[in-house]
């Protein structure tokens, strides 16, 4: 009957951070925390410089995705990694309207089976959007305008997924 009981096997998890991150003796974490926070703030200034450049990258990858066939397929690629990259950054530099509006791009990219002409057009609108907000120069939430743009996405893939989309 002993037999019978399931054997426990303990893995020790090695932990490779440990070998990479230097931690000085003596250096108190609050100020480490300070410090990078610090080093944050000094590079949200560039962010708008990083936010106009990625929504240029996008549109050019936008209009790959517009021609189809294989072109479509590599720049859809390309705009799922643009779009991914610009989300994280948006919102570690304060601009969470733009990480909304390139997370759910980049979540109707990967709920779609397939992307044709009306999953392109959708696609799209979210390019659109990306690219007033750079324009208009639109920070944080947007306030109002953030409120209203967002929904509109929304009703945008609402009504697409009511009509059947993929």
């Amino acid at each position: 009957m002993a037999d019978d009981k399931p054997k426990v096997e303990f893995i020790d998890n090695p932990n490779p951070l440990r070998s990479k991150v230097k931690v000085k003796a003596g250096v108190d974490a609050t100020a480490m925390i300070a410090h990078a926070e610090e080093s944050v703030q000094k590079l949200s200034g560039e962010f708008e410089t990083i936010f106009a450049e990625s929504v240029t990258a996008i549109a050019s990858a936008m209009a790959e995705v517009r021609q189809g066939g294989m072109t479509r397929e590599r720049g859809l690629v390309r705009l799922r990694r643009l779009l991914h990259d610009l989300r994280g950054q948006a919102g570690t530099f304060g601009y969470p309207l733009v990480s909304q509006v390139g997370d759910s791009a980049c979540k109707f990219i990967d709920l779609s089976e397939d992307i044709g002409d009306t999953e392109v057009g959708v696609i799209g609108m979210h390019v659109d959007a990306l690219k007033a907000i750079s324009q208009a120069r639109i920070k944080g939430d947007g306030g109002p305008i953030g409120q209203e743009l967002m929904n509109g996405l929304r009703k945008v893939i609402l009504k697409y997924n009511t009509a059947g989309g993929s």
